[in-house]
Order: structure tokens, then C-alpha cells, then sequence
């Protein structure tokens, strides 16, 4: 099996997942992302006080929209079917794609890029439920130039209730996950270890990706 129909498959469908020699049977990640919308788990943004009833649950709902659009935002451009449920239309994404390289109307790495979102989806997803220690890098992205980044936390009806400024470049490190580092800002993703330490030459930093990986591992305290 592919990365792809790996990601896939934990997307939509009930899948294995081998935790510490056990195995557990888990929902699909996007009907569990879809049942945190209305509900606390994982919630960071959408706090406050209530008088009954679930709340909203604005980063999970965010993140919902956003792998949403992108799904069904490609499928359309391609003149392809984008209605359904959302785990329906992401499972014909990657035919989708497959089938546009084969025409050639994208190139190598455009395929990469638009396959590796699966995967990266589920890891925000699975954040979102247990989010990772962020090492933070000071140094600005070598790719948009951006040295912090502003996050904002809004509550339920939208208004903006905290602001504070993060390093714009981070390697969120956590156990059993590979090593990568990200823009917060731009997107860029740093994946394999050539990319990380190509990352930390050009940010004029040293990062240890043989530590951080022990870290992943959990074998570093």
C-alpha cells in the first residue's frame, strides 16, 4: 500500500493502529474530526462559558473547511464529480490525480505536492486530538522570508480573544512521527533528512535530526 491509500484509508475508512505492541480499532479521522466539531475535544479556540448544549468547536470546524475546499476545489477545476459526503469525494481525489498526470496536465512535482496532502492532513488531524512538542526555529523561512508568524484564538461567534507571536518555522516533534519541519507562515514542509539539513544550512542553524529522531522515538527525554 501506498503512502497515499495509507493516508487515505485512515481518512475515511475504520482502520489498525499499533500503539505501544496493542492494537486498536479506530473511526475514520475525518467522522472523528467531524464529531469534534460540536464537541470539546481538542478544542484550543472555542472556550467560554455556556448555559447547556456542546460548543463549537472552531479549530476542528476550521480544519474541516479547509480540507473541504481543497478537495472539492479540485475535483471541480478538474470538471470532475465534487458532491457527496467528504470522505466520498476524498476518496476519488487521488484517482483524480493519478488520471491528470497521466494526461499530462500536471507535472512530477505537482503530483507529489498535491499527494502529500493526505498525509499531512492526517497529521493535523490527529494534532488537533494530541498536538506535539514544537521545537521552534528562530532563524526566518528560507522560502517566504518570515521569521515569526501570528496565531490568533477566536471564540465561538468569531471574535478574536488572544494574539501571540510564534517562530514562523517549527519541527513539531512527536513520538513514533517522522522528523519534519514546517512554515507556519507559507506551508513549506521539510520531510527527509537531505531537506533538514539543507533547511538548517540555509537558516545558518545546526539541528541535530539524529536527537530529534531519538525524540520521536522517545527515546531522548
Amino acid at each position: 500500500m501506498t503512502d497515499t491509500a495509507r493516508a487515505v484509508e485512515r481518512l475515511t475508512q475504520p482502520h489498525i493502529v499499533h500503539l505501544e505492541g496493542a492494537e486498536y480499532e479506530c473511526a475514520p479521522l475525518l467522522e472523528q474530526l467531524r464529531e469534534a466539531i460540536s464537541s470539546s475535544t481538542g478544542a484550543g479556540s472555542g472556550g467560554g462559558g455556556g448555559t447547556g448544549g456542546n460548543l463549537l468547536n472552531l479549530d476542528a470546524l476550521n480544519l474541516w473547511e479547509y480540507i473541504d475546499g481543497i478537495v472539492r476545489g479540485w475535483l471541480r477545476t478538474w470538471g470532475l464529480d465534487h458532491g457527496g459526503q467528504l470522505a466520498e469525494a476524498l476518496q476519488r481525489l487521488p484517482h483524480a490525480i493519478q488520471a491528470q498526470h497521466a494526461a499530462g496536465a500536471i507535472d512530477d512535482d505537482f503530483r507529489e505536492r498535491l499527494e502529500s496532502a493526505f498525509g499531512k492532513w492526517v497529521y493535523e488531524i490527529e494534532d488537533l486530538f494530541d498536538p506535539p512538542h514544537q521545537k521552534e526555529l528562530t532563524a526566518p523561512c528560507p522560502e517566504c522570508g518570515e521569521r515569526h508568524h501570528l496565531v490568533q484564538e477566536k471564540d465561538e461567534d468569531g471574535n478574536v480573544t488572544d494574539t501571540r507571536q510564534v517562530a514562523a518555522v517549527s519541527i513539531p516533534v512527536k513520538r513514533g512521527r517522522a522528523v519534519i519541519a514546517e512554515c507556519r507562515s507559507c506551508g513549506a514542509m521539510w520531510a527527509t533528512e537531505t531537506e533538514l539539513v539543507a533547511l538548517a544550512e540555509a537558516m545558518g542553524l545546526e539541528v541535530d535530526v539524529a536527537a530529534l529522531r531519538e525524540l520521536a522515538m522517545g527515546v531522548a527525554a
